[in-house]
């Protein structure tokens, strides 16, 4: 062989393993998600860690808002969550449990009971953006969303600034 040819053959054989490899690349990562969330919801499940537990339900709702099904088989564990005893954990699992597009007839009652009578006002705010993430789903939340931006006072607040953005995510039309 000349040397052209065997240069040819070479630089296609490169070709055809990054072609390869560009596949195979997303089977990797999904695989990769798949062990995230495994990982995350053992954590959710056996750690007695607050800030081990928050950061796992705040990574499960990112992973849930990538691809669903990874952050389902937990459902039970956010709500187990919204009741924790730590702010720190009602918080991270009301924010994220309005990620991963879970059965609004049982989390908007929920967030709405966290919105409105949990004593931790970062729980408020996080069930709010919960709310919000939800989009037109959390419809019924929107009573109580502008209650809590209904003065000019209250809109100022940390509260009522969530609460309106929450509002503006629901109400968005399907072509904004």
């Amino acid at each position: 062989m000349s040397y052209p040819i065997r240069t040819k053959i070479g630089t296609l054989a490169i070709l055809a393993a990054g072609l390869f490899a560009l596949t195979a690349a997303p089977d990797l990562a999904a695989a990769s998600k798949e062990k995230d969330a495994q990982r995350y919801i053992q954590i959710l499940r056996t750690s007695n860690d607050p800030v081990a537990v928050a950061k796992a339900l705040d990574e499960l709702g990112k992973l849930g808002q990538i691809y669903k099904p990874l952050a389902t088989p937990a459902i039970p564990d956010f709500m187990t969550a919204l009741k924790h005893p730590d702010a720190k954990i009602r918080a991270a699992a009301a924010e994220s449990l309005g990620m991963i597009d879970a059965d609004p007839k049982e989390v908007v009652p929920a967030l709405l009971k966290l919105l409105n009578s949990d004593s931790d006002e970062k729980v408020k705010i996080a069930a709010a953006k919960g709310l919000g993430s939800m989009g037109d789903k959390a419809k019924p939340a929107s009573k109580d969303l502008r209650e809590l931006s209904k003065t000019d006072e209250l809109r100022k607040t940390k509260l009522g600034r969530a609460a309106q953005d929450a509002m503006r995510s629901i109400n968005r039309r399907p072509n904004e």
